[in-house]
């Protein structure tokens, strides 16, 4: 018998971001910052066919077929990681295909290894649940995500009560009233949204005590991210883009890692008025694990990122976001001399910056901007090269059945 599943996975642009990589338990191990998803990312369809002997002692076999927008190196590792730790018993004895189809270009800060660790976490969550049927399988994800972004934790020093009469800014960031050490670890709510006031929004729990919340599968949404961070943190192809996807909108990372450690949260955005990404790209790859291992690189960006978190708080929009992130790539000293003049080129009409890290800017166009800003933007920097458009993906990393 084999299994077959299919995940989606955003791509990911990070506006700014400090380093949190310290520690022995990589579930606490990320970044803390602010970004963005897009409606482009990974797709992967998986193929997993279980051990024909219970007692096989056959390590994962693995074929893997990726395609890309741009040349890119295969990294089989971040793959056989996802699904060693995914699979029961360590994937002993399986047999997995995976078709990866990149939408974005590697090495420019789109997230494609968070991505691409996500989207086969995640074709391997549908396919253990292909059994059922699909109205009833969307119903099962949605729920066992909702439980696992509304779960409380002990692991907090901060108690609820207590969040509730911080602001973020002193919360998060720390201040006269606040420990710092429990500011950074978080609120004792791994929660995804944040109302405008600065309080958390509960999650919505779906289909209470239905057969929706029944556990036919051996694999959960929890299992789906931790191996998708895990994967992402071991190939040092990023630090936070997966708890971001899994959020999906416009996140800030407040607390490093994935829950119960981390905490994301989301900027509520209209409906009716939402933007959409625009972005370019002017240069070669940029390796993100030479910005992770460089002692004078990690110096620049945590001071850049933590105050431009403190400002973001202060003011949650999509222009603060704008204006820290560009603030972050120029004091943090990142921008190439094309970045810097394809961001001065439109400053005047709008709030573009970096993407972190990668030879690449975007900005938001359109919407409740207006369509000449989105015009204006689009022929100043189409005199560079290709300018894409894509729209703002508000629902995270899911199954595509």
């Amino acid at each position: 018998m084999v299994l077959r599943g299919n995940g989606f996975s955003p791509g990911h642009i990070t506006g700014f971001f400090s380093i949190h990589d310290e520690g022995d338990n990589i579930l606490k191990k990320g970044s803390r910052g602010a970004g963005v998803n897009l409606s482009l990312g990974v797709m992967t369809m998986a193929a997993l066919e279980p051990p024909k002997n219970k007692d096989s002692k056959d390590p994962l076999e693995l074929i893997l077929d990726i395609k890309g927008v741009n040349e890119f190196k295969e990294d089989e590792r971040l793959y056989q990681n996802v699904l060693t730790s995914i699979l029961p018993g360590n994937g002993i004895g399986w047999k997995a295909t995976l078709r990866v189809r990149l939408q974005l270009p590697v090495g420019q800060g789109f997230g494609m290894s968070g991505a691409g660790a996500f989207s086969a976490a995640i074709a391997a969550w549908e396919a253990f649940y292909s059994s059922v049927p699909t109205w009833d399988r969307r119903l099962r994800f949605k729920a066992q995500m909702e439980r696992y972004f509304s779960m409380n934790t002990k692991d907090f020093k901060i108690k609820p009560l207590r969040r509730r009469l911080l602001s973020p800014l002193e919360l998060y960031m720390g201040g006269e009233k606040t420990n710092k050490d429990a500011a950074i670890k978080g609120s004792g709510k791994a929660s995804g949204m944040l109302e405008e006031g600065g309080e958390v929004r509960s999650a919505a729990r779906w289909l209470e005590k239905s057969q929706a919340e029944e556990r036919t599968g051996s694999i959960t949404y929890s299992d789906c991210i931790t191996a998708a961070h895990r994967a992402d943190i071991l190939s040092r192809g990023g630090l936070g883009d997966v708890v971001a996807q899994a959020r999906g909108g416009i996140e800030m990372r407040l607390a490093p890692g994935i829950p119960p450690f981390g905490e994301v949260h989301t900027i509520p955005v209209g409906l009716d008025d939402t933007p959409s990404v625009a972005f370019m790209i002017l240069g070669g790859n940029i390796d993100t694990s030479l910005f992770l291992s460089s002692p004078f690189k990690r110096r620049m960006i945590n001071g850049s990122g933590h105050e431009a978190l403190k400002n973001l708080l202060e003011d949650p929009s999509l222009e603060t976001l704008m204006k820290e992130s560009y603030r972050f790539s120029s004091t943090a000293k990142l921008q190439s001399l094309p970045v810097k003049g394809a961001l001065m080129e439109v400053n005047d009409f709008a709030n573009a910056s970096q993407i972190m890290l990668g030879n690449s800017v975007f900005t938001f166009v359109g919407g409740g901007l207006g369509a000449e800003q989105r015009k204006k933007v689009l022929d100043t920097w189409s005199k560079h090269g290709e300018v894409q458009v894509c729209e703002i993906d508000l629902l995270g990393a899911r199954p595509l059945n």
